[in-house]
């Protein structure tokens, strides 16, 4: 019977968090649904490294990982928006950046 009352508890508890309503949990990711895709955001060398390494992950070379937007990064970003269907401007966008996977760098 206590493991009974112990499996009761633990599901009505399961089943009060899994009712917990997706707006009141805490996102740090952006609100996508509003988001300027064209736009091209202000990103620093850390996000610019981070966007140099998410082309190379995907098998793309963006040159050297130094958080600079040269000659052979902006090529990789023009590679990749072109095989991915994107109009291919070279330019960091906020749609190159949820392509890559770093919607955390949207702003």
């Amino acid at each position: 019977m206590k493991g009974l009352v112990i499996a009761t508890i633990a599901g009505g508890s399961l089943a009060a968090i899994a009712i917990v309503p997706v707006s009141a949990q805490q996102s740090t990711a952006p609100d996508l649904v509003k988001v300027d895709t064209q736009a091209v955001p202000t990103l620093t060398p850390d996000k610019i490294r981070a966007v140099q390494q998410a082309l190379q992950s995907k098998g793309i070379d963006p040159g050297p990982i130094d958080g600079i937007i040269g000659p052979r990064t902006r090529e990789a970003v023009r590679n990749f928006q072109d095989r991915y269907g994107m109009n291919p401007t070279g330019e960091i966008d906020n749609q190159t950046l949820f392509a890559l996977g770093k919607s955390e760098l949207i702003g």
